[in-house]
């Protein structure tokens, strides 16, 4: 205790008396406060990593135009502000696992909230099932839509949206990530949304595929498709925090239409295909539900003549199972144009006669659970309550540090199926979800570039540089940083002897000794690997022949 307490005393006595320093600052757009204030970027521009950006207003860019966003680029967005990449423009966020692109509030930590800023609009030319439409109802300028079925709207990978989905009126906010008509030549992958005022995902036709995604969050709908959306979606996360929910709807995990009638037959129908999707609802398991007044409905709901498919998917911890309704989306489930195969569901509470979990409203009775249970479709569903430990999911415990990793020997592990034609560009796996149960969380898709604990990240930190001593040594700050799981230090000795670097956690006490041992006069790297380590402030200590210097530096999991 005495070593953690003169640990605690030596850090705060050295970090008090340092300088500070911040990268610089940028304007996106017509200025702060400037609400739906449009500004039209009519050139190609690229932004640096080097510069923090605060996005304002409605930021266009122009048809025929490029946004490029580096690896490692952070922007804020003022309220309201939103980035709409006009049909005909293009965006390249090219982030990396190491270093994500950050599409971010501007607030401080610990105030962001769902609807800080607007969010992420990507228009295209690919087809859809109206003629002309106007994104957002029109309260955000731009059409979509075309018969270019491989539209290239640019690359948007490894990029985390937090806090989006402003209400600029009742019943119209922005998503987190909106595309409308974009087509199957644009690359997206891996794309982490964050509380979103609405929902996390929403598609609006278009023919783009949409792999590695991950909801967390969101207020309303996890992954919403509309228009005649026709893309292809494997590996897909949603997580619920059971303190958020849509306000003046219901908050569903997948929600599906072909537009606003029940029975429309306007081509191309909405027929996507999710396959390998975890949805982690807002109850974890008995003891937790989420708290009353909530507006927690269905595990999924599918309507007004969509074909949506689900394939090779678990989806626990929802109030009720799910509710396919409308006239033309029974006879597509019937004639298996609307397929959901390799399904398991979790949920909590029963509907209708009290005897299943599915909303025999629209059905006549039993038969949607006679469809689900069909033999062949080898979908696991219990007419008793289940939470995400019954479906292997046992250390699905905290949403800020999500476990999905299924049981090995759970009914996810080993009971996939690829059979359907539907999944003929998909990876085959063996498994239920969206991770491997072989595998550690640490070791998922996941691993890197995520952040499930988004109101505790300073994104334009002010980094310490420590209080140079008389003698010439000299710390560096380690890179990346922020980091997960791993980042370099690089130190130099001014003379031969010996060299100690030690990591502390904010709490002054010891969790790695990097060097203890003599070193020559020169510079030295040093790898440190935070695997297994909690997200958080971290700080390591330098010392030789009098000299002292500590930095910190920031494991975001």
């Amino acid at each position: 205790m005495k070593k953690c307490i003169f640990a605690v005393v030596a850090l705060t006595m050295i970090l008090g008396a340092t300088a500070h320093a911040q990268k610089p600052e940028v304007i996106l757009g017509p200025g702060l406060s400037s609400g739906r204030t449009p500004y039209y970027q009519n050139y190609d521009r690229v932004l640096s990593p080097d510069t923090v950006y605060t996005l304002t207003g409605l930021y266009y860019v122009d048809s025929l135009h490029t946004i490029t966003i580096p690896a490692g680029t952070v922007v804020r967005g003022d309220t309201a502000a939103t980035l709409i990449v006009s049909r005909g423009a293009q965006i390249f966020a090219t982030g990396t696992p190491q270093a994500p692109v950050v599409l971010t509030s501007l607030k401080p930590i610990h105030t962001r909230n769902p609807g800080d800023w607007g969010g992420v609009i990507i228009l295209g030319e690919a087809p859809v099932n109206k003629y002309e439409p106007q994104i957002e109802g029109g309260i955000i300028g731009g059409s979509y839509g075309g018969n270019i079925a491989d539209d290239n709207s640019g690359i948007f990978r490894y990029v985390r949206i937090e806090f989006p989905g402003y209400r600029f009126q009742l019943n119209n906010e922005v998503n987190g990530l909106t595309m409308g008509g974009v087509g199957s030549g644009t690359e997206i992958h891996h794309v982490q949304v964050s509380y979103s005022f609405d929902d996390s995902y929403e598609w609006f036709g278009g023919t783009v595929d949409a792999d590695y995604l991950v909801a967390l969050g969101g207020t309303d709908d996890e992954f919403d498709t509309d228009f005649g959306h026709q893309g292809r979606h494997q590996f897909c996360f949603g997580v619920r925090d059971p303190l958020y929910w849509d306000p003046t709807g219901q908050s569903n995990g997948f929600e599906s239409d072909n537009d606003g009638s029940s029975s429309s037959t306007d081509e191309p129908y909405t027929n996507p295909v999710f396959c390998n999707v975890t949805l982690i609802g807002p109850q974890l398991d008995a003891a937790t539900p989420p708290p009353p007044g909530n507006t927690y409905q269905y595990s999924a709901v599918v309507r007004r003549s969509s074909k949506c498919s689900v394939f090779n998917s678990v989806i626990a911890g929802y109030p009720w199972g799910i509710s396919l309704r409308d006239t033309y989306t029974h006879m597509f489930a019937m004639n298996e144009d609307l397929e959901w195969k390799n399904v398991s569901i979790a949920a909590s509470l029963f509907r209708s006669d009290g005897t299943i979990h599915d909303d025999l409203s629209r059905w006549a009775p039993d038969s949607i659970k006679l469809w689900f249970d069909t033999a062949g479709y080898d979908n696991y569903y219990s007419d008793q309550t289940r939470y995400c430990a019954d479906v292997g999911l046992a250390n699905m415990t905290d949403i800020r540090n999500p476990d999905a990793v299924p049981a090995v020997g759970s009914e996810l592990d080993g009971s996939s199926s690829f059979t359907s034609s539907q999944l003929d560009d998909c990876l085959a796996v063996s498994y239920r979800g969206a991770f491997d149960p072989g595998l550690p969380m640490y070791a998922q898709w996941t691993a890197g570039w995520t952040n499930f604990d988004p109101n505790s990240t300073e994104y334009n930190a002010v980094q310490t540089d420590a209080k140079e001593m008389p003698t010439a040594g000299k710390l560096s700050q380690n890179f990346p940083n922020p980091f997960n799981p791993a980042t370099t230090i690089k130190y130099t000795v001014p003379k031969a002897g010996h060299v100690s670097l030690v990591v502390y956690n904010a709490k002054g006490e010891r969790v790695a000794t990097l060097v203890n041992d003599t070193k020559a006069e020169g510079t030295h790297e040093v790898p440190f690997n935070a695997k297994g380590m909690s997200s958080g402030t971290y700080f390591y200590t330098f010392k030789t022949q009098g000299i002292m210097e500590t930095r910190k530096m920031v494991l975001l999991r």
